[in-house]
């Protein structure tokens, strides 16, 4: 079974924000979500999902795969999970890539 890991991460959060690069123990929150789709058994494969270029490049710094940005539209308070799902499955078909589930890492 191939089982992608989908890290959803965007630029503008209001509850915290730029919760994803807060260090927490000396780490970006982000690189614990990425510590641990890297220790799983289950993952194929692992990318993430952001607008944001600073959370970008700590993704591939923490060993996240970066193969698309998200597109503004999907990364405003009010867009449910979903759409941000679909986007990203959506783009790697059409770069051939095919999973049997997904795992959303928040």
């Amino acid at each position: 079974m191939r089982v992608l890991g989908i890290i959803t991460a965007r630029g503008g959060s209001k509850g915290v924000p730029r919760k994803n690069l807060a260090k927490i123990g000396g780490r970006s929150l982000l690189s614990y979500t990425a510590a641990a789709a890297r220790e799983s058994r289950h993952l194929t494969r692992t990318v993430i999902s952001t607008d944001d270029n600073e959370i970008a490049e700590e993704a591939v710094r923490c060993g996240v795969e970066l193969p698309f940005m998200r597109p503004a539209e999907l990364a405003r308070d009010e867009t449910p999970t979903m759409p941000v799902l679909q986007h990203a499955v959506q783009k790697l078909e059409e770069a051939g890539e095919q999973y049997d589930a997904i795992c959303i890492l928040q």
